[in-house]
């Protein structure tokens, strides 16, 4: 199938799925929901929002320091979001390709490599703390008495989601730090594998190796993704308690980090319709009755379109600063990095 025909599939895909979620939980209710979170709720989201960019910028620029080249912190929340605005509109994490580029095209002193390293390398702490949130917040639920309305007992599923993320986050981390121990290990029992995950990191271990000298600066990286997905979170946790639903505070940020778990699988643009139905199905598990699983699913659509908003906005303002041509730039300029400048 040519990649033409299967972009236009996908598209009408994620139409048909939007459209569907929409009639489903009737889209009267996402207007009442809007309505009751008022311009001044509006307003906190996007304040949450903007709050968790900052971290993110900031985070970043520290990477960027620790593989030796200084871009501008405006520059640099200027790639983000161009990378986010792209992210809605592609399956995957497209935009992250973007985010390099940007930097790229607004810095011109500095590799392609090493804008793909630091990139790469955010992203892999970022799933590194969000394996140690989720896992963290499973661990609080199973050893709480929060109050939630189903009568089924899911401590065990709990505990044993708990225990699967912790051994990830384990491994993630051990892959980090020890990046050759874990290849030499891996080689004695499967080439292959081994082969498979040096293809994957081959391409920004050697800017790995510079970032791993400042333990500091590793430290406070660690640090910062803390608030910012605090952050992230925080938006479906405000929707939800100005709507009226005053829902575990940690089911929620639970929810809400799956969903970004969700947007990195490639079937939909920006994770539409996975994101949202698989999030309110976590909740609905917790709380079958009440509320329903329609009002959850559209506080879910709610976020999903008020994030989209801002992104585009704000991703909007990005591009068009510094004329950003994004046709300029192709996948293969990735496949071609082997080693780091």
């Amino acid at each position: 199938m040519e990649l033409k025909t299967k972009r236009i599939i996908i598209g009408c895909c994620t139409i048909l799925i939007i459209f569907l979620m929409i009639i489903f939980v009737d889209y009267q209710n996402i207007f009442v929901n809007l309505k009751r979170i008022s311009l001044a709720g509006i307003i906190l989201f996007c304040a949450t929002y903007t709050a968790a960019f900052i971290f993110r910028t900031y985070k970043l620029k520290l990477i960027f320091k620790g593989i030796n080249i200084n871009p501008s912190y405006l520059t640099i929340y200027g790639a983000i979001g161009a990378g986010w605005a792209i992210n809605e509109l592609t399956p995957a994490k497209i935009g992250d390709i973007a985010k390099m580029e940007y930097i790229h095209q607004k810095e011109f002193s500095f590799p392609f490599s090493k804008c793909f390293c630091a990139v790469l390398i955010e992203r892999f702490i970022d799933l590194i703390i969000l394996f140690s949130i989720t896992c963290f917040t499973l661990v609080l639920i199973y050893i709480s008495d929060f109050s939630y309305s189903t009568q089924l007992n899911l401590n065990l599923f709990v505990g044993i989601g708990a225990l699967i993320l912790l051994f990830g986050f384990l491994l993630l981390l051990l892959l980090f730090f020890k990046t050759e121990w874990v290849l030499r290990v891996l080689e004695k029992f499967s080439t292959k594998l081994k082969k498979f995950i040096e293809k994957f990191i081959n391409r920004f271990v050697e800017g790995l190796k510079d970032f791993r000298k400042d333990t500091k600066r590793i430290i406070w990286v660690f640090l910062l993704n803390i608030p910012t997905w605090f952050f992230e979170s925080l938006t479906l946790v405000i929707l939800f308690y100005l709507v009226g639903y005053k829902i575990n505070f940690f089911i929620i940020i639970l929810a809400q980090i799956i969903t970004f778990f969700t947007k990195t699988i490639p079937i939909t643009p920006g994770g539409w319709g996975v994101s949202e139905i698989t999030g309110a199905t976590l909740i609905s598990i917790f709380y079958p009755v009440f509320p329903s699983y329609e009002i959850i699913l559209s506080i879910f659509i709610l976020d999903h379109i008020l994030r989209i908003v801002y992104v585009f906005i704000y991703g909007g303002i990005s591009t068009i600063s510094i004329n950003f041509k994004f046709k300029t730039f192709h996948i293969k300029k990735v496949e071609d990095i082997d080693v780091l400048n």
